[in-house]
């Protein structure tokens, strides 16, 4: 099967194709250059989060890239927020700051927190990995910072979705790749706004989640 994504990346045609190859069901061929798809995520990948303790210890997080010169632009306005907002309850690791940036505070684990992993990093075929302690973190937290990346979207932002977090984004255009998966209606919240986390809201886009971008039926919602 051919599979074309656009925009996409490596990372997720291979959550595409697991997705299929879990439920025994045969990749269609996929073009987004003629019609846009919805981006997929694997049974192995909700059990796990599913099977992750659930108590909401974070009140805020991030963990990811800032500092490559492809993506500190869209992401330079967490760094702001984290100063303004985050607490003691809060967690922040950036993974590519070890050796050029300054901790924020106690919530910050930058440089300290020998467990991370940067997809970009690893061979495209091994980018799938289910990274247990980032999904652990979103799993625990009630909003997630979901800045863009290379692209105007981050595959965090579907993630946090799938870990009942509330995404937490700079502008609209960011929540989803293309205008079918901005359409499938995940209650969001700007970075301006006032960071109430509603566990109504984060269930009913978990919801969503399975059925739109899962091969799943509703017995997983």
């Amino acid at each position: 099967m051919t599979i074309v994504l656009d925009p996409g990346g490596f990372r997720s045609e291979l959550l595409i194709r697991q997705a299929y190859e879990e439920e025994s069901l045969t990749c269609p061929d996929i073009d987004e250059r003629r019609s846009p798809t919805m981006l997929l995520f694997p049974r192995s990948y909700v059990d796990a989060v599913n099977a992750l303790p659930s108590q909401k210890r974070h009140d805020f997080c991030f963990v990811g890239g800032l500092y490559r010169p492809e993506t500190f632009e869209q992401r330079r306005w967490i760094l702001d927020y984290a100063r303004r907002r985050f607490t003691d309850r809060s967690y922040l690791l950036l993974t590519d700051g070890a050796n050029r940036h300054a901790r924020l505070g106690a919530f910050d684990h930058t440089g300290v927190e020998p467990d991370v992993f940067i997809p970009k990093e690893v061979a495209p075929a091994d980018r799938a990995f289910f990274h247990a302690h980032y999904f652990e973190v979103l799993r625990r937290s009630e909003l997630t910072l979901c800045p863009a990346g290379d692209l105007p979207w981050s595959m965090r932002f579907f993630e946090a979705i799938m870990c009942r977090s509330i995404p937490i984004i700079s502008d609209l255009a960011h929540a989803g790749r293309n205008d079918l998966e901005r359409s499938i209606g995940y209650q969001v919240l700007l970075c301006d706004d006032e960071p109430i986390f509603d566990p109504a809201v984060a269930e009913h886009n978990y919801r969503l989640f399975i059925r739109y971008q899962t091969l799943l039926d509703d017995r997983h919602a």
